[in-house]
C-alpha cells in the first residue's frame, strides 16, 4: 500500500478586532489539500463560533408551511405523476416507467444527459432527514440501479453513470418532494473525470488504488472513520467539498454493474444513518452524488465512491453557502471540522 499524505499548511491573520476593543489579534488559518485532486478545505476556529450566522437553525414552522403550501401543486403527490411525467420508449422500459412499491422512475422533462432520469422517493410530500429509512432508501436505489443497467443494454456507449440527489430548495431542488436524479452520459462529468483521472495517475505512478488505499489508512488512522457497512466503509472528507462531507467507498466494486444487494443495502443504509445524524445536527437539506468507473471495464484504478454533503438550512430568507470562494475558486471553508464529525457520526453506525 502507498502511503496517501494528508497535507496541512498554516497561515496567520493579524489585525486590530473591534469586537475585541481593538485589540491586535491573530487568528490561525489551516489550508488543507485533498490527497488525490489537491482540492482546499480552509477552517480557522474563529468561525465555530459564527455557524450561527453562516448556518441559521432551521425555521421548523416556515418548513412546515412551505411543505404544505407545496403540496397541492406538486406533480409527484396523489399519483399526478401518472398524468404529468414523461414516458420512456417501450424498447426501453415497459409501460415508459419503473414502478416499484412507493417508487416511480420517469424521464427528466429538461434532461442534461442522454439519459437523465427522476426517482420519485416514496409518496410523502415532506420528510425530515431524520424519516428516511433504510428500506426506501434501498428501494429507490434497487430501481435506479435497473435503469441504469436497461440504459447500458440498450446504449452500450453510455459508460458513464452518477446516482445523485437535491433535497429542498437550498440544495437545488425544483421539486419539494423526495427524489433521486440519475444521469447517463457517453462522457464523464467534469468533476467525475477528474476523478478518473487522478485515479489513474495515482494507479500509474503507484501501483495501487487509491480508493483502497484511502480506505486503509483511514482505518489505520481511525479519526476520520465513521464505519463500515455491508461491503462500504464510511468516513469524513479530509479536505471537504461541501458542508458537513461525508464519503463512501466500496472495496471491491469498480463500477455500478457490479453492485449487487449488499452494495445497495450498505448505500442505502449508511445514508438514512448520515441523514439521522445531520437532523440531529439541526440541518434539513442535503446534497449527495455516488460515482463510477466506465461501465465497459474493470477499472483496477477506481472504486465506486460517495459524497454527501448539507446545504443551507431552510429559513424565509436564507443565505446560499455557495458563492465566489466555492463557486469560482474552488475552495471550501469547513465549519465543523471533519474529525469532530466523525465522533460524532460514529453512534449512528
Amino acid at each position: 500500500m502507498a502511503s496517501i499524505f494528508f497535507e496541512r499548511r498554516q497561515q496567520m491573520a493579524r489585525f486590530h478586532n473591534p469586537l475585541n476593543a481593538g485589540r491586535m489579534d491573530a487568528q490561525n488559518i489551516e489550508v488543507r489539500f485533498d490527497p488525490l485532486t489537491g482540492h482546499q478545505s480552509i477552517f480557522n476556529a474563529a468561525l465555530e463560533d459564527k455557524a450561527q450566522t453562516l448556518f441559521p437553525a432551521t425555521d421548523q414552522a416556515y418548513l412546515l408551511e412551505r411543505a404544505e403550501a407545496t403540496k397541492a401543486q406538486c406533480y409527484l403527490c396523489e399519483g399526478r405523476w401518472r398524468q404529468l411525467t414523461p414516458r420512456y420508449d417501450e424498447d426501453l422500459i415497459r409501460g415508459g416507467r419503473i414502478e416499484h412499491g412507493e417508487i416511480v422512475l420517469f424521464p427528466n422533462l429538461f434532461p442534461l444527459a442522454a439519459y437523465h432520469a427522476v426517482v420519485m422517493v416514496g409518496n410523502k410530500h415532506f420528510r425530515p432527514l431524520g424519516d428516511f429509512p433504510t428500506e426506501l432508501l434501498q428501494e429507490a436505489l434497487t430501481v435506479s440501479l435497473e435503469f441504469i443497467r436497461r440504459c447500458h443494454r440498450a446504449d452500450p456507449d453510455i459508460l458513464y453513470f452518477t446516482i445523485n440527489a437535491n433535497y429542498l430548495f437550498p440544495a437545488g431542488a425544483s421539486a419539494f418532494h423526495p427524489h433521486l436524479q440519475i444521469l447517463g452520459s457517453p462522457v464523464p462529468g467534469a468533476h467525475e473525470r477528474m476523478l478518473l483521472e487522478k485515479s489513474r495517475a495515482y494507479y500509474e505512478q503507484e501501483g495501487s488504488c487509491y480508493w483502497l488505499d484511502l480506505v486503509e489508512t483511514e482505518r489505520q488512522l481511525g479519526e476520520r472513520l465513521i464505519g463500515g457497512l455491508e461491503g462500504s466503509r464510511w468516513f469524513t472528507a479530509f479536505s471537504p467539498v461541501g458542508c458537513n462531507e461525508v464519503n463512501a467507498v466500496w472495496p471491491r466494486t469498480r463500477h455500478l454493474l457490479e453492485w449487487g444487494e449488499a452494495e445497495l443495502r450498505g448505500m442505502a443504509e449508511g445514508l438514512s444513518r448520515t441523514l439521522r445524524g445531520y437532523f440531529d445536527l439541526g440541518l434539513s437539506t442535503f446534497n449527495f452524488s455516488c460515482f463510477s468507473g466506465p461501465l465497459n471495464r474493470a477499472s483496477p484504478e477506481f472504486r465506486c465512491m460517495l459524497r454527501i454533503i448539507n446545504r443551507q438550512n431552510v429559513t424565509p430568507h436564507y443565505r446560499t453557502d455557495d458563492y465566489y470562494f466555492q463557486k469560482l475558486l474552488k475552495n471550501e471553508i469547513i465549519i465543523r471540522r471533519p474529525e469532530q464529525l466523525a465522533a460524532f457520526l460514529r453512534s449512528y453506525f
